[in-house]
């Protein structure tokens, strides 16, 4: 009796088997979708990184689609600027972590993690859109190209969770809005932690206690350059032992942080320490070394600079360039100038009448001459030093020019 009962349970569990619908197998296109699209990230970060290690070292990118005249495409801004690391890290290097992992579990069939990770590369390139656009005020050709990547994986990451996840509208939506307050979030402590940053090492005017050899044999590796032409603008005395030329560009973000790792050195070496300032601007507008578009009005800003110089306010001036660096507008430059107490009318008329490129053209043709092709670079009692120094190494390269003087 109990077989019989069994084997009729069996039966009548087989029929309602049979009769309840099946779910339809999930569809392949959206897990191959993001892929295509996590593979394409990968490649785009990983070619932002090392654009992102480039303009560090020399404070310009070269690449033809970095810079687009007469627009707000700039890449030096955008990598440049302290939005661009994340835990000291490029925020390229997570990015590309994360395409890779996306890859990664999207073969291994963890269908919710892949869903979880695209929906956070869209929520955090939403972030670094709105800082890009709204902060830095430029834009990255490579960064625009990532946040399309990002729409698509949303959209497949979507798709696959309607169809393997069986998820909801209103799931969906809670999701996104949980990423949105995550990203919030973390935009709160960036800020405050670029807000609270410690500042650069201080170049001290003592010798450091161990110099790197490494580093002194590069510096005495570099190539001996002598500068002509006029010497505009100076600061220290004229018998300091170190002379430090910079060939600078207003609107390169390295060109500011040397900018005030100078101001360090001279504060710290008030009799041991000449700056002297030459303009290399990377704007195709006034310097027909470059082949493309750099820096966008960094020619007029040099300009003004020299103006500015007219009035006794050349300094003063470029510190204020330095600080707002950004496609400046003729109104721009007569706000600045307007904050210094400057005659306006004689600042314009300087504008104008053009005395002023003919200087930035006497600069532009002496750093032709002696090889320099980027900014900041540095001439060092004659060493030919591109980029920018960190504060021991340049206090090394103080000790060691001490040390010859000392023995001569």
């Amino acid at each position: 009796m109990s077989a019989k009962k069994s084997k009729a349970e069996r039966r009548g569990a087989a029929r309602i088997e049979a009769i309840r619908p099946v779910a339809p197998p999930p569809k392949r296109w959206p897990l191959l979708t993001i892929r295509v699209f996590a593979a394409a990230g990968l490649a785009i970060s990983v070619y932002l990184l090392v654009l992102h290690y480039q303009a560090g070292e020399s404070g310009t990118i070269d690449s033809p689609l970095c810079s687009v005249a007469g627009t707000a495409i700039n890449c030096d801004a955008v990598l440049g600027s302290p939005y661009a690391r994340l835990f000291g890290l490029p925020v390229a290097f997570w990015a590309a972590a994360t395409y890779a992992l996306i890859v990664l579990v999207s073969f291994l069939g963890l269908t919710s993690m892949v869903v979880l990770l695209c929906g956070w590369t869209f929520a955090f390139s939403a972030y670094m859109a709105g800082l890009s656009f709204f902060v830095i005020k430029s834009a990255c050709l490579f960064c625009l190209g990532l946040y399309a990547t990002n729409i698509g994986l949303l959209l497949g990451a979507i798709a696959l969770a309607r169809s393997s996840l069986g998820m909801d509208g209103r799931q969906i939506a809670y999701g996104i809005t949980g990423y949105i307050v995550l990203v919030a979030g973390l935009g709160w402590w960036q800020a405050q932690s670029a807000a609270t940053a410690a500042p650069s090492a201080p170049i001290v005017a003592g010798a450091p206690n161990q110099i790197d050899t490494d580093y002194e044999r590069y510096y005495h590796s570099r190539p001996l350059v002598t500068l002509q032409g006029a010497e505009r603008h100076t600061k220290g005395p004229n018998t300091a032992q170190v002379t430090i030329s910079e060939f600078a560009d207003f609107r390169c973000p390295t060109c500011a942080r040397a900018n005030d790792v100078l101001r360090q050195v001279l504060a710290s070496n008030p009799t041991d320490v000449r700056v002297v300032f030459r303009h290399y601007p990377l704007d195709n507008e006034c310097n027909p070394a470059l082949s493309r578009q750099v820096h966008p009005s960094s020619c007029i800003a040099a300009f003004a600079a020299e103006c500015a110089g007219e009035q006794g306010k050349f300094w003063e001036y470029a510190n204020l360039l330095f600080v707002d660096q950004k496609a400046y507008t003729r109104q721009d430059l007569e706000t600045y100038a307007g904050a210094l107490s400057l005659d306006i009318a004689r600042f314009n008329a300087c504008l104008n009448e053009g005395r002023a490129r003919i200087r930035i053209q006497e600069d532009i043709e002496e750093a032709a001459r002696v090889g320099i092709k980027a900014t900041p670079t540095l001439v060092i009692n004659g060493h030919l030093i591109e980029g920018l120094p960190s504060p021991a190494q340049l206090a090394a390269v103080l000790a060691i020019e001490k040390r010859q003087a000392a023995n001569k």
